[in-house]
């Protein structure tokens, strides 16, 4: 289960690395797959943004990616942390009313565009007040065209930055950069760097369900948590879909205090919507599901059913986070502190997770012990927990068939 993807670095007039372009990738061959552009953003934005640690792969710099016009326009790229992102609007797209409308509201809202290899047409002069970076493909255009272009658009490109790409000599940098350019990429610099990266697969049953719901007039949220409960991939990433973009549209919560209920209702149904298109995009020809995967959500559901057997409600809830979540480390083969960082989970999960702080440790460890058949660790800590061998058995014994019924890919 691993994933790929290509990035090319952007550089300053010094030549050091300021930001990077992301390029999806399918293999270590250093080229676009045969694939859409909607599908391959969506993956970018599932795998980057919503799974794998986004420095892992950019580090502190901003990441520049590419977006077709109807992803921006379904404000798809309001998943993205706008506080690191570049949305690129692709070449091809058409500088029509519904595009201009979305620019508009998301730049008020934070986010940043650049139009990337666009035509040097009047029809993009709208669009100058919302964008960041402009993005001159020097293969296309002439240094005197390019001139040409924004001494008439003087007015409306005072707070813009230009980007030369495709720079393949060191007489081509020094001519941009004289003439005020401040971002450069191209083979001069450095060619595109493809990288290999650990990545969860989905369960396509609960994808498929969750996408029926949600397409609802009036979805049932029950049933949406409930699939969600049922994917670790999914249950992971609208974590941290809530803390990387739910924050910055609704103002400042304290999220972990929330249960994954409350954080549906608190997404609202058009949230919920946004996500799981996505995702399900996203989802198209992924790996089979791995065997530490009916394992993570057999903890999950002990964990659940042994802080309601000791009549804690309020801490199953909690309790089926951490043991679903409990093997994400040696999925993701990232350590368990970084990864909690990227998403919103209540302190009392992060300790369990970590430092092995609490009760919800010992939920974990007692399951553990009884998958592992160490019975005189198991017996220390379910005593610890004032349950019997009985409880704890039958526990094992519904959540093992909870796991095995809800597990198919």
């Amino acid at each position: 289960m691993y994933g790929f993807i290509a990035r090319q670095p952007i550089f300053n007039p010094e030549m050091k690395t300021v930001a990077y372009e992301l390029l999806f990738r399918d293999g270590m061959t250093n080229r676009f797959p045969d694939v859409s552009a909607e599908y391959a953003t969506s993956r970018m934005i599932s795998d980057q943004f919503l799974c794998v640690p986004s420095q892992r792969i950019a580090g502190a710099h901003t990441s520049f990616i590419n977006f077709p016009s109807r992803m921006v326009i379904d404000r798809s790229g309001e998943a993205l942390d706008k506080e690191s992102v570049v949305i690129e609007i692709l070449e091809d797209a058409v500088p029509g009313a519904e595009l201009l409308q979305a620019v508009r509201e998301m730049n008020a809202h934070g986010y940043q565009f650049a139009l990337d290899d666009f035509t040097l047409a009047p029809e993009w002069d709208a669009f100058l007040p919302y964008i960041s970076i402009l993005k001159f493909d020097v293969r296309n255009y002439t240094l005197a065209q390019i001139k040409q272009y924004l001494k008439t658009r003087k007015h409306l490109t005072g707070h813009i930055k230009y980007l030369a790409e495709k720079i393949e000599t060191k007489e081509e940098f020094n001519q941009y950069r004289d003439e005020g350019f401040s971002l450069f990429q191209g083979y001069f610099f450095c060619r595109p760097e493809v990288i290999k990266y650990k990545r969860l697969s989905q369960n396509q049953l609960a994808i498929f369900r969750l996408q029926m719901e949600v397409g609802r007039n009036k979805p049932d949220f029950r049933i949406i948590e409930s699939l969600i409960k049922t994917d670790l991939t999914l249950s992971y990433k609208i974590m941290r879909y809530m803390k990387h973009t739910a924050f910055k549209h609704v103002g400042a919560c304290n999220f972990s205090k929330l249960t994954l209920s409350e954080v549906l209702r608190y997404l609202g149904e058009n949230q919920l919507r946004r996500f799981v298109a996505v995702v399900v995009l996203a989802s198209a020809g992924n790996d089979t599901v791995s065997e530490l995967y009916p394992l993570s959500m057999m903890r999950g559901k002990f964990c659940e059913l042994i802080a309601e057997t000791m009549n804690e409600p309020i801490l199953a809830e909690n309790a089926f986070m951490c043991g679903l979540f409990s093997l994400l480390d040696t999925l993701l083969e990232l350590p368990m502190a970084e990864l909690m960082k990227q998403i919103a989970v209540p302190q009392s999960v992060s300790n369990a997770l970590c430092h092995q702080e609490g009760r919800l440790a010992d939920m974990i460890n007692l399951c553990r012990y009884y998958e592992q058949q160490q019975w005189g660790e198991a017996t220390r800590v379910r005593q610890r927990l004032g349950l019997s061998d009985e409880e704890v058995v039958e526990a094992m014994r519904k959540a093992t068939i909870w796991a095995g019924e809800n597990a198919v890919s």
